[in-house]
């Protein structure tokens, strides 16, 4: 079983986020909620809940829209300067993929770097780096991707740091807000 700081390891971020949807919705621009993972109480002989079993894992973090596009959006936290392809779980991934078969639909993996960074990755390239890592290729192998008007070379690594990002998705806490990180969407659809 995960240690307490292990399993909330994201508490901080998704907090934080709760606020930024607030903010988003009560301006009108987003309606995007927490998709809530099932669970099961589990009781001591009392009858009390002791603890409680994930009953079915929840498909992504968060699901809405931003103006007229649907938003899937996958976040992580890391408390490192590097952040591992493989916290978006395969269940997580098959999921993306769906979603972001309408032309229309978004796909993002929202990355906090120690509350201090944040990311907003597109799917496709998340997905690519995550391919590759999941291919076994050799330390420095990446691959290039092109998407919404960027190319971004994969780190060939099973993380990625900051300076490998592209910094077109870097997105700077702060405005009526607090992380407007939809906005990155706006950039993906006039490419």
């Amino acid at each position: 079983m995960k240690s307490w700081n292990q399993a909330n390891r994201g508490q901080p971020f998704e907090e934080y986020l709760y606020f930024v949807h607030s903010r988003y919705q009560s301006t009108g621009t987003a309606c995007v909620h927490k998709v809530p993972t099932e669970f099961i109480p589990l009781r001591d002989t009392s009858g009390k809940v002791c603890n409680v079993k994930v009953e079915r894992k929840s498909c992504i973090d968060y699901l809405g829209r931003y103006k007229s596009t649907p938003v899937a959006v996958e976040a992580k936290h890391t408390d490192d300067k590097r952040i591992a392809f493989s916290r978006v779980e395969p269940h997580q991934a098959d999921y993306m993929d769906d979603w972001c078969k309408d032309p229309d639909a978004v796909g993002i993996v929202l990355v906090s770097f120690q509350m201090r960074r944040f990311f907003a990755v597109p799917w496709p390239f998340w997905r690519e780096a995550r391919k590759v890592w999941l291919a076994g290729k050799q330390r420095g192998v990446s691959a290039s991707v092109k998407a919404y008007g960027w190319f971004w070379d994969t780190p060939g690594m099973a993380s990625v740091s900051t300076e490998q990002l592209l910094p077109d998705w870097e997105i700077r806490a702060g405005g009526t807000t607090g992380l407007p990180y939809l906005n990155i969407i706006d950039q993906m659809k006039r490419a």
